[in-house]
């Protein structure tokens, strides 16, 4: 018999072993978009070096670099022929229309998140950038918290950068997101079938909120967001996994079958 407390050593290993090393939040172009994009095939070739499966998300939808059929079959056609998964990232709630039923049938998935804000003026504030405010905290996130509700009705995958608040909220993260304000979330990504990302790059959502979407039957996903640089860095998310008891059966994996 194997003693109790080798066993609970061991728990973290035994969870790590079995979680799947994908990075589904991949960008091939720079974060300014001034650097030059990564090629797919030197993508794919950097997936087999790390021993870790990547997933490339373009990003549209009726706007952007993805705004069309013509923009979105290029895409594909791009990255057909290389072991890399192919996904969008979606902005705004009208994209279905801007792309083809057909097309988007090519995709192995499709995520969104809900970093573009509406205000109350009507204009949409970026909720990445530095210096962001968004008057009273409690009112924000009664708005915010309704909104990601809306991102997460759509027909996608996954639910990128969940959680994330602006820098100036980071200090206010555990007291702002409540136990009600998680579950309505988890709720929605629970009965819309949306797994929810570890995101590295932000460091979200928290150690609690993890947990409490795992015990409400929630699936994960794990995302880098890069943007070239850091590329398959998906330690925080495994990190992450194993404190929080996740295992395989957790975690989101695209269905179609990568090449060795």
């Amino acid at each position: 018999m194997i003693p109790k407390l080798l066993v609970l050593l061991c728990a973290p290993a035994l969870f790590a072993a079995d979680l799947p090393k994908v990075d589904l939040h991949i960008h091939l172009h720079g974060e300014d978009h001034d650097t030059q994009p990564m090629k797919p095939a030197d993508a794919a070739a950097l997936s087999r070096q790390m021993g870790v499966r990547f997933g490339i998300l373009a990003e549209g939808g009726c706007r952007g670099d993805i705004h069309d059929n013509q923009t979105l079959g290029e895409f594909l056609q791009e990255v057909r022929d290389q072991t890399l998964w192919r996904g969008m990232q979606v902005y705004g709630f009208d994209w279905s229309t801007c792309l083809s039923a057909d097309l988007r049938a090519q995709l192995d998935y499709i995520a969104a998140d809900a970093l573009i804000f509406p205000e109350k003026n009507g204009k949409s504030v970026w909720l990445w950038l530095p210096k962001v405010e968004v008057g009273d905290p409690q009112d924000f996130m009664d708005r915010y918290v309704a909104f990601n509700e809306r991102v997460l009705a759509q027909p996608i995958q996954i639910w990128a950068n969940p959680t994330y608040i602006p820098e100036s909220l980071k200090g206010q993260y555990d007291s702002l997101w409540t136990p009600a304000r998680m579950d309505r979330v988890i709720q929605a990504a629970v009965r819309n079938h949306v797994a929810i990302e570890i995101n590295a790059h932000f460091q979200v959502p928290s150690a609690a909120f993890i947990r409490r979407a795992k015990a409400a039957g929630a699936k994960f996903s794990f995302g880098s967001n890069s943007h070239i640089k850091g590329m398959g860095e998906i330690d925080y998310c495994l990190r992450m996994a194993r404190e929080c008891g996740l295992t395989s059966a957790d975690i989101f994996v695209p269905v179609r079958k990568l090449s060795k």
